[in-house]
């Protein structure tokens, strides 16, 4: 006979501890899988980029394996050129933390402006 799976989540660990021992006590086979803190649940493209327009400040949007890979995905954020930040509306940094190269990605107040081309006259 098949293994009936079923995933919940909670909002703090305190319930999840309750229901788990609910199930034991019911004589479930009650096992946790994958403890893990909602919003570290991987984001990338367009999912990010609504994920930060929802929550405002600075957040962690990727690791990288050193200060070029990190100032390099900063770049694409901060430009536009990677899928979900098309608009402009970003800002983007890399910073070492700890030893280990992170992006940090906020929402901007305002778009950029573009330079133009050539010179303005001056009268």
């Amino acid at each position: 006979m098949a293994k009936t799976v079923i995933r919940v989540m909670f909002d703090d660990a305190t319930a999840a501890e309750g229901f788990l021992e609910r199930c034991r006590g019911e004589g479930l086979d009650a096992v946790v899988e994958d403890a893990r803190p909602i919003g570290t649940v991987k984001r990338n493209g367009p999912g990010l980029a609504s994920w930060l327009k929802a929550h405002p400040g600075w957040h962690v949007v990727a690791e990288s394996a050193n200060r070029r890979a990190a100032w390099a995905a900063a770049w694409k954020i901060r430009h536009g050129e990677r899928r979900g930040f098309e608009d402009g509306l970003w800002d983007a940094q890399a910073q070492n933390r700890d030893g280990r190269w992170v992006v940090i990605a906020r929402r901007a107040s305002k778009r950029r402006s573009i330079p133009g081309e050539g010179m303005d006259p001056l009268f």
